[in-house]
């Protein structure tokens, strides 16, 4: 019932920040999402002026019972004062600059509503409103076989590219898809050991000029070895670190788990970990705690945190310790090996191993 471009006004809408000491969406991205998802049920169009007022008045009804524990006062009234004297015309505007935006840069568009959206991010409270890729899309039963190789922008020169570099080749190796963010660190080498099968979602849109820009050279790699660049972001949409944030729950969301390979206590990489464990993905973290080269470095903190119980992290990332037991430590490329096998035997796929990438140790 939706255009495209009306589907890309909805990611417009999504894009848009208030800047201050807190750069904050401007408009709440749940109570957004809930409006577009009760105006489809009730086939009703919240930009047709005639239907509005009962479409934010139902999707007000679903906010409250989707989410009890929050107050849905202000933001509603923030809701209701855009679409009071919502300025179609001009969206629709911005939504076809858009649009040309992506033809000119060969960036393909999916939205919610199309029939090649990855069932996996349709499973998140909030699933981008618009998928903006280059390059191959996996299909559903890839992404079966996916993980999100993450980890500190600046591991320890001894451990921490080495193991993400091999993690990326032995997912290669038995046919799994590594999807990251294309950061510096443990992001960057997990990219180039599954370079063939991998893919960066990103915290812009994909007309402007890549961040960071020491990894331009990889996103074209990437991008001519079958692999892709994604963002739920307009293309002219410049990265600030909020976007960097809101991306994280799509590198596991798209993904079945994530595996942290280094991280402090106070890194992004720990809101990935937050995301992955409340949406039920495997949560993998390197088991450091017996290696005497990393003991006591900040870099492998948040690794050491992670998978003890009685730990509390020191960032502004909250973890229950309850969503602490679903972690799995990992101290054996081994170890890990065999969980991927279990899960392909699961899947029933058969897929010979390279044994010149595996190693018994990771130290």
């Amino acid at each position: 019932m939706y255009t495209k471009e009306e589907m890309i006004i909805f990611s417009i809408l999504y894009s848009e920040v208030i800047l201050g000491k807190f750069v904050r969406q401007k408009y709440d991205s749940e109570l957004l999402y809930l409006l577009l998802k009760t105006s489809i049920a009730e086939n009703m169009s919240v930009f047709n002026d005639m239907e509005k007022t009962s479409v934010l008045e139902k999707a007000g009804k679903e906010y409250i019972k989707t989410y009890p524990k929050k107050d849905l006062g202000k933001r509603m009234e923030i809701i209701e004062n855009l679409f009071s004297n919502f300025d179609y015309d001009g969206y629709m505007k911005k939504a076809k600059k858009e649009l040309s935006l992506a033809e000119e840069n060969n960036i393909n568009i999916v939205t919610l509503l199309d029939k090649n959206y990855p069932k996996n991010l349709k499973e998140l409270s909030v699933p981008p409103f618009v998928l903006y890729y280059k390059g191959y899309l996996p299909q559903d039963r890839e992404l079966e076989r996916s993980l999100a190789i993450i980890g500190t922008r600046t591991p320890d020169k001894k451990y921490g590219n080495r193991i993400a570099k091999n993690l990326g080749e032995i997912l290669l190796s038995r046919g799994w898809w590594n999807i990251s963010g294309l950061a510096t660190g443990c992001d960057e080498y997990g990219h180039i050991g599954s370079l063939g099968a991998t893919g960066a979602i990103l915290g812009q849109g994909l007309a402007t000029d890549l961040f960071p820009e020491k990894n331009r050279d990889l996103a074209k790699k990437i991008i001519e070895n079958n692999g892709f660049l994604m963002s739920e972001l307009p293309p002219s949409t410049k990265s600030i670190n909020i976007y960097f944030v809101l991306r994280n729950r799509l590198q596991s969301g798209l993904t079945k788990g994530i595996f942290v390979v280094e991280t402090s206590d106070n890194s992004g990489t720990l809101h990935t970990v937050k995301y992955s464990l409340e949406q039920g993905r495997e949560t993998y973290v390197l088991d450091v705690r017996e290696v005497a080269d990393l003991r006591g470095e900040e870099v492998v903190r948040g690794n050491i945190k992670l998978l003890d119980e009685r730990e509390k992290i020191a960032g502004n990332v909250t973890i229950s310790k309850k969503l602490k037991e679903k972690i799995i430590g990992i101290k054996k490329l081994r170890d890990f090996e065999n969980i991927l096998m279990s899960k392909e035997k699961s899947l029933d796929i058969n897929i010979p191993v390279e044994s010149n990438k595996v190693q018994e140790k990771l130290w």
